[in-house]
């Protein structure tokens, strides 16, 4: 047992520079399965991992799962682009990235820091950079693209400028909640391209389970389907619903006997 508490400090600071999951861990709390996998993706050991899709249910942590890997990416010197379908929701992003910030013990020293970009001293070389997702970030070049709500970036055009920004050996990060079944992020994510694929349905996040029953109540069915079960449905009626599927795997529910 360490009791110097300068220590103990020192080397949770060590820990979570060494693996993002503690970093998560050291500000945030214990992540869920689907986070951990996310955060620990590295092209290094598998390819697929130069492109990520995450599906991600509504309030299932994937704002800040951007603003870890943000950060840690940054800690380690990299410049890294985050954006979003408009100017708020990027600087959102960046709040997310602050907390992380604020919670490092060995954070380098910042020269520039606003509401849209974070600058570490040039012997550092850490830098990160939100911008909405529109051309007037053509001309950056980025270890690490992270794109928020990627399937509401429209058109398609402005999420895929993005992509030759980024290094030969950096990678991408697309995180969004289900649209339409149109748009890059639904392409690729139906296609059978190479590329890691992570879903994070908020239904089955056990601390967002009293949201998500009381959204079962109040949303439409073609809504918390999108919204929680991450399926990429339109707004028409289904044909089977939701309670019936339910009900179809509950071994408690009696079948139906037609004579």
């Amino acid at each position: 047992m360490i009791h110097d508490k300068h220590l103990r400090g020192f080397l949770k600071g060590l820990t979570a520079s060494l693996d993002p999951v503690e970093r998560f861990r050291m500000t945030i709390g214990e992540p869920d399965e689907w986070q951990r996998i996310l955060l620990r993706t590295n092209p290094k050991w598998d390819p697929i991992d130069r492109l990520v899709l995450a599906l991600c249910g509504r309030q299932s942590g994937k704002s800040t799962t951007c603003g870890c890997l943000a950060y840690d990416d940054f800690s380690q010197g990299k410049t890294v682009i985050l954006t979003a379908p408009s100017m708020r929701q990027s600087t959102e992003l960046f709040r997310r990235i602050l907390e992380f910030k604020n919670t490092d013990p060995f954070c380098p020293p910042i020269v520039r820091q606003t509401q849209t970009e974070l600058e570490a001293h040039p012997s550092h070389g850490g830098r990160i950079v939100v911008v909405p997702a529109t051309d007037q970030a053509r001309g950056l070049t980025a270890d690490t693209i992270l794109a928020d709500e990627a399937c509401f970036i429209n058109p398609d055009d402005a999420l895929t400028a993005f992509f030759p920004m980024r290094k030969e050996t950096g990678r991408i990060f697309l995180l969004s909640t289900p649209n339409l079944r149109q748009g890059y992020f639904y392409d690729v994510w139906a296609s059978d391209k190479k590329v890691r694929r992570i879903t994070a349905r908020s239904i089955d996040v056990e601390r967002r389970r009293a949201q998500v029953e009381f959204d079962r109540q109040t949303m439409s069915e073609t809504t918390f389907r999108r919204e929680h079960l991450c399926e990429f449905v339109g707004s028409g009626t289904p044909l089977v619903s939701w309670a019936t599927l339910e009900a179809a795997s509950n071994n408690q529910v009696r079948a139906l006997c037609l004579t």
